[in-house]
């Protein structure tokens, strides 16, 4: 229990309490909001925003500093902020309960006195996020900004999300401050957590540090300089090498490489490398230009052109800076010129970027002629900090965090890329503030300073739990737990999350929709239990992988017989049919390669639009952003109980999968496959549709509700429900997943069937009386 005379900053929304300036005195009790006085006048909130943010920008061109270090002997604090005890707050939050709502400080008002007082200016421009959402929202003029302490670690981590309630006192996290409004709460999903997130995401933390007590802090602020210090990196390169287990799984490329030795600038084949000791060498991903010539940029033992894009020539800097010699760089070190080759490093992408010691991600600028920040370019001047030498406190601002910049980067569009980053298992991302690294195990930004001494924690008290991979992690679903059930769904869930994720981003060549995808792919399928299978990205389980240790996986996947994938269920009119029993080990994989082909475009994002070189029946044969349904550990996945459902690439019911099965990595032999893909199987009768007019939507004749995810752009429920009449559209089921069927809508042309569509509906309001009693083969194309 604590209490701090109330400090008067800025009432950021217009609101000034006079009685509160006049009596500085007044305490406020930690967590207890008191009356503080009537309001007299108000204030335009635009001027006061004007001046301080020309008293800022004044005083950091005075500076000409990274950081504006303001010290209390040069500009002195008001009197609110002179009596504002930080110290008590650090040592009251050090014993506390974890409380996600922070603990109160004191209620910010205006007053003429932020124009001078530098910490105010500091709350201000930290803060302004914040106080400009409480502004817009806020219509009673007695609801104040608060000042609060929150704890770092669990918000950085996002622990309090999940409602863990840890002990704070052993985490040995410096604490940040906050203005926030008085109803404000942290409870997930709430309009103060996206304030709060807002805030964060674009200016960073205001983050209290005790001078006196820097030995037991894992984590605190840390001044990010303009030019690049290797120091930095080399540390977080130290700790992931000597302490992550699962970061220094290596497998030795299938094929040779050309390499960039960055000392002599000259393109090597590896297997004119001679060490002693294993090749490392750092990969590059990065943004090309618009107008490359890959003819002219392809070279193959020669010495790199004297004049290079910024992105390339900052990497070799990067890499000699770190202690390594060799690059890898697509432009340079896959020979264009000879296609043989070119395809052989194509498909073993993911070698490439798996055993490279470190990747280089450039996530700044549009494209390779901006170069590396902090390397060749200086980053702006964006951190400030107050040091009160008589309490030996710095309160300093972070840097916002770098996931944000990250996400909405050029880099963070390109198909190529995704996989890239994914398949690596350490990455450096360059953005315009800082740096961010992110291996298999842990994550670090450069705005913050992280003690990876295990004598803080105690013996192994990992950092990765609250400093965990966040961006760039395969698995998704979280560890599979005991059952293969909750296993199998974990990796199948990880392949669709993956390809949502990749549909997101742009191809400058249709033709690589499957080809840019391929090393996520020949992963999953590589992995020793449940491996998912595909069949032009459209992800399955195969019966006969469960059947295969894991070293009889590596040699024998290639070669072994594939029985067919079909499910027959009694079809009876005068009875409810029988559900399919499951195959031997419960496992229903007709039902998993249905949901396989449930995924749906998005329609927040840009109209889809066909790929017509690929299958229309796969996500890859479309452009845009798409979604499958959502799993969870204990998902139930079921395939029809209605009729007999067949699925093959071939007219034969034999060949229900494809004999180039063994050959699925390779996604350019699948190009040159059968794109066809037959379902034998039951359509739901026209008459089980109807369309409501008062809602214009479309509804099944039992009564259950229809929802429409098309794909093409210029169809809606009314044209769905007249093409379903006149037969030119038609209906088939996938699967079930928990409460929830999805359908398939097709659209005839000729001779085949082509998806248009996907459908959802509650499985309640399906029936056998509402499918014909006709089972006919659909291809699709």
């Amino acid at each position: 229990m604590f209490g701090f005379p109330v400090r008067s900053c800025q009432n950021w929304y217009g609101a000034y309490t006079k009685s509160a300036y006049e009596q500085p005195n007044l305490s406020i009790h930690a967590n207890v909001l008191a009356y503080l006085g009537k309001q007299s006048h108000e204030k335009s909130f635009i001027g006061i925003k004007e001046s301080v943010s020309r008293s800022l920008s004044t005083r950091a061109l005075q500076l000409g500093r990274r950081v504006s270090s303001i010290r209390l002997s040069n500009s002195p604090l008001c009197i609110y902020c002179r009596q504002l005890d930080l110290g008590s707050a650090s040592r009251t939050l050090a014993n506390s309960t974890y409380n996600p709502d922070g603990i109160l400080l004191g209620r910010l008002q205006e007053d003429p006195a932020i124009k001078k007082c530098p910490l105010c200016q500091i709350f201000f421009q930290v803060c302004r996020e914040t106080c400009l959402a409480a502004q817009k929202t806020v219509d009673d003029h007695e609801t104040q900004l608060q000042l609060r302490a929150f704890y770092l670690l669990p918000h950085l981590s996002g622990q309090w999300h999940h409602g863990k309630h840890i002990s704070i006192g052993h985490q040995n996290s410096d604490f940040f401050v906050a203005a926030v409004p008085s109803q404000f709460s942290m409870a997930p999903g709430g309009s103060n957590r996206a304030m709060f997130d807002d805030m964060v995401s674009k200016r960073g933390f205001l983050v209290y540090h005790d001078n006196k007590n820097v030995e037991n802090r894992i984590l605190r602020a840390r001044l990010v300089t303009p030019f690049l210090k290797p120091n930095v990196v080399k540390n977080w390169l130290r700790v992931c090498l000597s302490q992550h287990d699962g970061c220094r799984v290596i497998q030795k490329p299938r094929t040779a490489l050309n390499l960039i030795d960055c000392q002599n600038l000259q393109v090597l084949s590896t297997n004119d490398i001679h060490i002693g000791s294993e090749l490392e060498y750092v990969a590059l991903s990065y943004v090309w230009g618009n107008s490359i010539d890959v003819s002219k940029v392809a070279l193959d033992g020669s010495r790199l052109p004297q004049s290079l894009p910024s992105v390339i020539s900052d990497a070799i800097k990067v890499v000699l800076k770190l202690g390594y010699r060799y690059l890898w760089v697509d432009k340079y070190c896959v020979d264009k010129h000879n296609k043989s080759k070119t395809h052989e490093q194509l498909m073993h992408m993911d070698s490439i970027y798996k055993n490279a010691a470190l990747t280089i991600v450039a996530a700044a600028g549009a494209d390779e002629s901006y170069g590396l920040p902090g390397v060749s370019r200086p980053r702006p001047t964006r951190q400030v900090s107050f040091t009160r030498d008589e309490d030996n406190y710095t309160l300093m601002s972070t840097l916002p965090l770098p996931h944000s910049s990250i996400a909405n980067s050029k880099w963070a569009t390109r198909g190529w890329t995704y996989q890239e980053a994914i398949l690596s298992r350490r990455r450096l991302v360059f953005t315009d503030d800082q740096l961010y690294f992110e291996c298999n195990s842990t994550s670090c930004s450069e705005g913050f300073d992280m003690s990876f001494d295990g004598t803080v924690f105690g013996p192994r008290t990992s950092n990765d739990s609250f400093i965990r991979p966040s961006l760039f992690a395969l698995q998704k679903l979280g560890p599979p737990g005991p059952s293969g059930k909750a296993a199998r769904l974990s990796n199948f869930f990880t392949y669709i999350h993956c390809a949502e994720q990749y549909s997101k981003r742009t191809l400058t060549f249709d033709h690589d929709s499957l080809i840019a995808f391929s090393g996520i792919i020949r992963v999953l399928e590589s992995t020793a239990t449940f491996p998912v299978r595909h069949i032009w990205g459209i992800p399955f389980f195969h019966p006969d992988d469960d059947n295969l240790t894991g070293d009889q996986l590596q040699s024998t996947y290639q070669s072994f017989q594939l029985p067919p994938f079909w499910k027959t269920c009694v079809l009876d009119y005068n009875n409810t049919p029988r559900t399919p029993s499951p195959d031997a080990d419960g496992v229903n994989y007709l039902a998993y390669l249905m949901l396989g082909l449930c995924w749906r475009h998005c329609t927040s994002t840009k109209p889809p639009r066909r790929r017509n070189a690929l299958p229309s029946w796969s996500w890859t044969g479309w452009e845009g952003s798409v979604a499958w349904p959502s799993l969870t550990k204990d998902s139930d996945i079921r395939s029809s109980t209605w009729a007999e459902t067949a699925i093959s690439l071939g007219p034969n019911s034999i060949e229900c999968v494809p004999e180039l099965y063994h050959n699925s990595t390779d996604a350019h032999l699948l190009v040159q496959s059968n794109k066809s893909l037959h379902i034998k199987t039951s359509a739901i009768s026209p008459k089980a549709f109807v369309f409501e007019e008062s809602s214009r939507s479309l509804v099944l004749s039992t009564g259950g509700r229809v929802l429409l995810y098309p794909s093409k752009n210029d169809i809606d429920t009314w044209k769905v429900f007249k093409r379903i009449q006149s037969q030119r559209y038609e209906v088939i089921r996938l699967a079930t997943v928990n409460e929830d069927t999805y359908l398939m809508l097709i659209k005839r042309y000729r001779n085949a069937y082509y998806r248009i569509g996907t459908l959802a509906v509650k499985d309640i309001y399906l029936s056998y009386t509402l499918f014909t009693s006709n089972i006919k083969t659909y291809k699709l194309r």
